[in-house]
């Protein structure tokens, strides 16, 4: 009780409503903020390879993936004359006719590491005529290559030019050509297959005829060096069959064209089965969810030559 001039009043207490209210808020903070942190640290959890490259794409400890997870399962045999020519300030779309596609599943857009598992020849005996590095392209955060790492460094010497012979004439220095993509194209697999075929008896009229016709096509181009045939399905379906049904597509469609004129010797089949979906189509029914998945089911071709 309080006493003013007298009289006794009682005293004055927060409203309880109010007082809830205030703590159900501050508590509300409290699980917002906890929420946040604990999802910074999964996501910085997920790169386990990741390099954590400033703007400038500058890092204090360069990380390499697993060699076993490289996709071809052994790496390539790069053209060392395409190696010769990287530099810092390339675009990746400068990169790409040099070196491929990245053998870590590593994407186009928005990353800023791509990575590669190469083999080179010793000129040694077996078993030592042949040595595996890995190379780590680090880009800034305009995309542009700031820096090249090998694993181990001892690997960048591949890449030195042997010592000339002394000569008295002194010729000029041959630049090796650059090559570009002279042709892409997509095929729809429904269109060049009957459903889950992949052998030339499962083609469909339409799909022979569209081979056909791209094949006498790429058959004229004379400077072609690498005609690249890559086949994909859905999801539907284990990623090991999915791999091999790929293969055998890819395959089928190179016979193809190779019946119609493009030279064997430069053409690649690879299947990459489920690895690159371009669909977003959810829960769906069966028969939905087929058609909802078409455009996974392609297979793309890229021709690349000299201009």
């Amino acid at each position: 009780m309080v006493y003013r001039g007298g009289v006794r009043h009682a005293a004055a207490c927060p409203e309880p409503n109010r007082i809830r209210t205030q703590e159900m808020k501050a508590k509300s903070t409290w699980i917002a903020v906890a929420t946040v942190l604990v999802a910074a640290a999964a996501l910085q959890g997920c790169s386990t390879t990741s390099s954590r490259l400033s703007d400038d794409g500058k890092s204090d400890q360069i990380a390499f993936p697993d060699p076993a997870s490289s996709w071809p399962k052994d790496g390539t045999f790069p053209n060392i004359d395409n190696l010769r020519m990287l530099a810092p300030g390339m675009t990746k779309s400068q990169l790409y006719p040099l070196l491929d596609r990245p053998h870590f599943n590593e994407g186009f857009f928005g990353v800023r590491e791509w990575d590669y598992l190469f083999n080179f020849r010793t000129g040694r005996a077996a078993p030592d005529d042949i040595v595996q590095c890995q190379m780590k392209v680090v880009f800034d955060k305009n995309e542009k290559t700031r820096a090249y790492y090998w694993k181990p460094e001892s690997c960048a010497s591949f890449l030195n030019k042997p010592a000339p012979e002394v000569q008295r004439v002194v010729m000029p220095p041959v630049v090796a050509a650059v090559p570009t993509v002279l042709r892409n194209a997509t095929l729809s697999g429904d269109t060049l297959f009957r459903f889950n075929g992949s052998g030339p008896g499962d083609l469909t009229n339409d799909g022979r005829r569209q081979i056909a016709t791209l094949g006498a096509e790429l058959a004229q181009l004379k400077s072609v060096t690498r005609v690249e045939v890559q086949a994909f399905t859905d999801r539907i379906g284990s990623a090991s069959a999915n791999r091999v049904l790929s293969q055998k597509r890819a395959e089928t469609v190179k016979k193809l064209l190779v019946d119609n004129g493009v030279d064997g010797r430069v053409v690649v089949a690879e299947g990459r089965g489920k690895s690159e979906p371009g669909t977003q189509c959810g829960t769906l029914p069966r028969a939905k969810l087929i058609e909802c998945l078409a455009p996974d089911r392609r297979v793309e071709i890229r021709v690349l030559g000299m201009k």
